[in-house]
């Protein structure tokens, strides 16, 4: 496809009907109507086409927007600092990605407690009736959502979680407030509830809550690397390792979906929240495909070319002779 092609077609493209958009001043006013539609079709085929598995995680991911838009968000520490922030749920292990929701900003009162609380219980409402009725799922997630009140939600639902969390969260223990140094491998803890806290002293001070790991159960090591280069082991707590473990999956999602990312420059702010989804179907069809045993191993790069030449099924804009035949080059004998 040429260039002039390209943009014409990018130039025309549209979700929406965009003379049906509501007004802003109405209570009906959709900051994401102009790509509703496509993003509701990429939730459903997400969690139709996979099995919920008993070990997920919760994270934020970035998607690079530099234009002006009232949802770009800033953040310095991340590798995209700006750009739109999307709330993600997946798999620990593999790196599907079950559900999302992209995060349009403050709300109207412009309050926002409470909101990494929030975000857990709207990703895991799904998951409220699997967890009761087919089995355990443990929920990982960072300092940001955690604290002691959603720890004892998830666990009156059924479902189990371990998390990192900050110092100034309400209903934590006295330990926390003490200066009490501890020596690298050592650990206390107390209990609430069903909800367990945690102190444990690595390099630096790592404070846990679990409702799925008690700290007397499970003790374990470590290895952690000296200055002169030798590995030495230290005492680590069952939960702390069993989190270090889990929390991966959305990290593992966003480095298997920006290897050959689709994303291009644009100035309409909706535009690469459409290449987001498109990558995300993409990505979510490799980790699919990557679990068939009986399919033909291809790489990243090798599946997305495939499924390339099976959307324009041979289709060419370039000019060839009469009677030459298209070929494609491909190392993989069994490569559609």
């Amino acid at each position: 496809m040429t260039v002039k092609r390209f943009k014409k077609i990018l130039r025309n493209l549209h979700v929406n009907d965009n003379t049906q958009i509501p007004d802003k001043t109405s209570e009906n006013y959709d900051k994401l109507y102009k790509i509703r539609p496509l993003l509701d079709l990429t939730t459903q085929a997400c969690q139709k086409n996979a099995k919920d598995s008993s070990s997920q995680s919760i994270d934020e991911s970035m998607t690079l927007f530099k234009g002006r838009s009232s949802m770009k968000q800033y953040m310095p520490l991340k590798p995209i600092k700006r750009g739109y922030k999307v709330w993600c749920r997946c798999d620990s292990k593999t790196g599907y990605l079950y559900e999302f929701y992209i995060y349009t900003g403050k709300s109207k009162t412009g309050t926002e407690e409470g909101l990494g609380s929030k975000v857990v219980k709207m990703l895991t409402e799904k998951l409220i009736n699997k967890a009761l009725e087919e089995y355990h799922i443990i929920i990982t997630f960072d300092n940001f959502f955690c604290d002691y009140t959603l720890m004892q939600y998830l666990y009156e639902n059924g479902i189990y979680a371990t998390g990192t969390v900050r110092r100034h969260r309400k209903h934590l223990p006295v330990l926390v407030k003490t200066n009490q140094k501890l020596a690298k491998g050592q650990y206390k803890w107390r209990v609430k509830g069903n909800v367990s806290f945690l102190v444990w002293q690595d390099t630096k001070e790592v404070l846990l809550l679990s409702n799925a790991f008690h700290p007397k159960v499970g003790k374990t090591t470590v290895l952690r690397t000296q200055k002169d280069g030798t590995k030495q082991e230290i005492n680590c707590p069952l939960a702390i390792k069993e989190y270090t473990k889990r929390m991966g999956g959305v990290d593992h999602f966003d480095q298997i979906k920006s290897t050959y990312s689709v994303g291009r420059r644009s100035r309409r702010w909706w535009v690469r929240i459409f290449f987001f989804l498109l990558d995300t179907s993409i990505t979510n069809a490799y980790l699919l495909y990557c679990q068939n045993k009986n399919a033909t191993k291809l790489s990243n790069l090798e599946f997305r070319v495939s499924v390339a030449r099976g959307l324009i099924s041979g289709f060419s804009s370039r000019k060839r002779r009469s009677g030459s035949l298209v070929n494609y080059i491909c190392r993989k004998k069994n490569c559609f």
